[in-house]
């Protein structure tokens, strides 16, 4: 017996030949629910027939997994009948019911006609006025789970006070500031937030944080952004907050300016033993060096994947410490390609394994020798015993046409590939290609095999055989045949992203030996 009808079977009639109300076993109109079984047709049955499980699952299947939408969602359907109002209210923990309080709603009135379920407080600051509905709503702070505050212009002098008292059930905390802000004070929170999951700071100064970090055991997700150099927060402070927190999954630390660097004058040595997060999987970094190795030299994170790291203007000479943290992390690996985009005020190098990007870096700085010299020396430092087989090198469309004129030292070019011990392809775009071609034509007699030695494919761009770059071209193809190591040229328009199990030829032209 199907069930979702009554207790007693009803009767059932044959289905009509040929008819169009039948689809996959399920007949619809726009007011019944057919049901079909084994070729016969059972009478209408309306919705209102379902039990109030199904209707719970119906219930719960359309409710939209965006916090925001949810919130406002299940209000629709409490206002269709008295029954599925009952329903829904007798189950607010599996439908995760919460209200949603934004700077626009009625709170004090909403708050009088809804049962006191949980809440959500949503507020990007448009009327300085609205923000007494804001204040509204943080008045209930033990029903408050989550606060989401956008592009923060206000100075918080009236929000702040209003939260520093405890919100004990608070899950999820989301701060983004703009233009001049208050300092958060150490009692923000009441110094606690035991069952927080998301912390999510950006430009919002906040030097004691780590008092507060040291109450969220639950913690998964802690993003510090555009922090400001008034909300510094030394690299032993820092490790030591987040050295606590155990469920942490995703770690990001972006200062807002290089001004935000440890004092050298009071380094010590690194531990002797590191606090390990056992639940870290991706971590992000956007700052000087000099902290990022502080920092590392007190943590581990056996478990992590993914990593992007972003350097300021600076030279990147010892990241030791660095190096030995994603040496402790055995799923962290470089890959098999590495990919440099080459911008206009930045340059990037991703290391990757068949499209998935395991380890980043950036360094913001300006001018393709300086790009090439920071990327150089990152390479240097981790390209020890290399892995890498294939190397994409790009300029990407924000670079001044200007800057790829620039007159090149060629040894920078041959600095960048000498760590590229075991590549076998390399790609060049069409742009920077007479620089690259210009420094490898130097490779000749004994130092044609001291760079790149075990390359075989040089993919080029649009490659012509009477472009401007052809002499230079021949030059190490001739130096590289009498070494007893030939590389093969072909055209780089045609040809796919490279992987390990792709080291045959390709489809593109080619010149010199096969």
């Amino acid at each position: 017996m199907n069930p979702i009808l009554s207790s007693s079977q009803p009767k059932s009639v044959d289905i009509p030949q040929g008819s169009g109300a039948i689809r996959g076993g399920i007949g619809y109109t726009y007011n019944d629910v057919l049901l079909y079984d084994a070729g016969r047709i059972s009478p209408r049955v309306t919705i209102c027939s379902l039990p109030d499980e199904v209707l719970l699952d119906i219930f719960e299947f359309c409710l939209p997994d965006r916090w925001y939408l949810r919130a406002i969602s299940w209000s629709k359907f409490v206002h269709v009948c008295q029954r599925w109002r009952y329903i829904i209210f007798a189950s607010p923990l599996r439908l995760d019911l919460r209200l949603l309080c934004t700077d626009r709603t009625p709170v004090r009135k909403m708050l009088d006609i809804w049962p006191p379920l949980p809440i959500e407080i949503g507020y990007s600051p448009i009327d300085p006025q609205a923000e007494d509905n804001i204040i509204a709503a943080l008045e209930h702070r033990n029903r408050v789970r989550r606060i989401w505050f956008g592009r923060i212009w206000t100075s918080l002098e009236r929000l702040v006070p209003v939260m520093e008292e405890p919100f004990p059930e608070l899950e999820s905390l989301y701060l983004q500031g703009e233009r001049t802000v208050l300092v958060l004070p150490n009692t923000f929170l009441g110094g606690s937030a035991p069952r927080i999951r998301l912390l999510h700071l950006e430009a919002i100064p906040f030097p004691t944080l780590p008092r507060l970090l040291l109450s969220c055991n639950d913690l998964v997700n802690l993003s510090l952004l555009k922090i400001p150099q008034n909300g510094y927060i030394s690299p032993e402070a820092m490790a030591t907050c987040v050295s606590a927190l155990i469920s942490l999954t995703n770690l990001s630390i972006d200062f807002e300016s290089p001004a935000s660097r440890p004092d050298t004058t009071t380094r010590h040595p690194p531990p002797l033993t590191r606090a390990v997060l056992p639940a870290l999987t991706d971590f992000n970094f956007c700052g000087v060096s000099e902290y990022l190795e502080d920092f590392m030299a007190q943590i581990d994170a056996p478990l992590l994947h993914t990593t992007q790291i972003r350097f300021f203007n600076q030279l990147v000479s010892d990241i030791q410490q660095l190096r030995r943290f994603i040496g402790h992390a055995p799923a962290l690996m470089l890959g098999d390609t590495a990919s440099i985009f080459i911008h206009g005020d930045f340059v990037q190098i991703d290391f990757s394994i068949r499209d998935r990007v395991f380890l980043s870096f950036e360094i913001l700085c300006e001018g393709v020798d300086r790009q090439v010299s920071s990327v150089a020396q990152i390479c240097n430092q981790f390209l020890g015993s290399s892995s890498i087989r294939a190397l994409y090198i790009h300029e990407k469309d924000d670079m001044p046409p200007s800057t790829l004129e620039d007159v090149m030292d060629e040894a920078q070019w041959l600095e960048l590939f000498r760590p590229f011990t075991a590549l076998q392809a390399l790609y060049i775009s069409r742009n920077i290609q007479s620089h690259v071609v210009s420094a490898l034509r130097g490779l000749s007699g004994e130092t044609a095999m001291e760079v790149l030695p075990a390359l075989d494919r040089l993919y080029l761009e649009e490659y012509q055989v009477t472009g401007p770059e052809q002499p230079d071209i021949e030059a190490f193809i001739i130096a590289r045949q009498r070494s007893g190591h030939p590389v093969s040229i072909y055209d780089g328009c045609y040809y796919p992203m490279y992987s390990a199990q792709n080291s045959g030829g390709t489809s593109g032209s080619s010149s010199g030996d096969e």
